[in-house]
């Protein structure tokens, strides 16, 4: 049994990497006859489940001097610095999701690289940000043992920047637990937020690259033909890179005369979403740029249709009910978008959920395998990519 130690982000302005560990411990308690024992560096207090349940390993608060000396450890003398040592005091084999511990530590670190967003969409950051995540992404490529991508899309983009470190790299495409909403509860969700007629549901954040605003113009092109549906958006409104960018779509929402048509509800709780998601006619994602789209991958586990940017993640992604359009051509999401109301059948929808739930188990298991194989072969530095 290998101890694999994660550093999990918890931050609220990135839901989507939080639901990232919780899919990933699912997968990997899902394994009948894991050969990993997965351990949390530091507190698991204020984690949901199952990552609340992990048990943790607590470094000893490091003071000014110890910080300093641990740093210098891992990146100057390449040893993995009091970090490293910790960990190999509580068995473990492998950092994961983590920092590099250095090229010399005894301790592997398989580093998370969650996509190459600021390289192929520059515009969306800011120089500085741009230059932190260069000097981070960097950093790891040179002294962590392994680099963890989510795409092979992402890994091309790895190879492209770091060519001497391309064989670091290790794709784990990872797979959402979602599980459908019982009727009554759908019911009792569409009624609290008055929805009462078939719609679209936009489970994406409100940032600038994903997009909403293409959702906006096929609205536009719709309504001028008298027909306008219903779209519900959830997620976090807040883009702390553009602050200003919501207020600003919303502004732009009303002056169109579709504040009723396009609805923003917020970070809703993940009970109402999944209700949502399951009474929904279709998804809608499209989004500029995806490291690999939980929207997707839940579409895809809920046997929903997926109306999706024909970027190259989602294209690998494959859903089987997904409709690809050119993430900047309205009309091409306006006709998906009547094709589907069109065309729905509730006893089909019932048919590929039903469908899509059966075979959820083992893709849940075979993501957890492909981690495990990762872990395994990483804390034995016999693994090949």
């Amino acid at each position: 049994m290998i101890r694999v130690a994660w550093q999990i982000a918890n931050s609220a302005e990135w839901v989507g990497g939080l639901n990232y560990f919780i899919n990933l411990a699912k997968a990997v308690r899902s394994l009948p006859d894991a050969r990993i024992e997965v351990v949390a560096l530091g507190s698991t207090d204020n984690l949901p489940a199952p990552l609340n349940s992990l048990p943790g390993i607590h470094m000893p608060p490091l003071t000014r001097v110890t910080r300093l000396w641990d740093a210098f450890g891992r990146h100057y003398l390449q040893n993995g610095g009091m970090t490293g040592r910790f960990l190999r005091k509580n068995r473990v084999g492998l950092l994961s999701h983590g920092p590099a511990l250095g090229r010399r530590s005894r301790v592997a670190a398989l580093c998370w690289i969650p996509d190459f967003q600021h390289v192929r969409r520059p515009e969306f950051f800011s120089a500085e940000e741009i230059a932190m995540r260069d000097r981070h992404f960097a950093g790891g490529a040179a002294d962590a043992q392994g680099i963890l991508l989510s795409s092979a899309d992402a890994a091309a983009d790895f190879a492209r920047l770091f060519p001497q470190h391309a064989h670091k790299a290790r794709i784990l495409r990872f797979v959402a637990d979602s599980r459908p909403a019982a009727e009554e509860e759908q019911r009792a969700v569409l009624g609290k937020y008055d929805i009462h007629e078939p719609f679209f549901h936009v489970p994406n954040q409100l940032w600038i690259h994903k997009n909403h605003g293409v959702v906006l113009e096929a609205l536009k092109i719709l309504k001028s033909k008298g027909r306008t549906p219903l779209v519900i958006s959830t997620g976090r409104t807040n883009d702390y890179r553009h602050p200003e960018y919501f207020p600003n779509f919303k502004k732009t929402v009303e002056e169109a005369g579709l504040a009723e048509r396009f609805r923003f509800l917020g970070l809703a709780p993940y009970e109402d979403v999944r209700a949502l998601m399951t009474a929904t006619v279709a998804f809608v994602n499209p989004s500029f740029f995806e490291g690999w789209s939980t929207t997707v991958e839940e579409a895809k586990s809920l046997g929903k249709r997926i109306l999706l940017s024909g970027i190259g993640v989602h294209r690998e992604q494959a859903p089987e009910r997904g409709v690809f359009f050119d993430p900047e051509d309205p009309e091409a999401l306006a006709a998906a978008m009547e094709e589907c109301l069109a065309t729905y059948d509730p006893l089909a929808e019932s048919q590929a959920r039903a469908a899509a739930q059966a075979a959820l188990p083992g893709r849940m298991r075979a993501f957890g395998r492909e981690y495990e194989k990762i872990v395994l072969g990483m804390a034995s530095g016999k693994e090949k990519p």
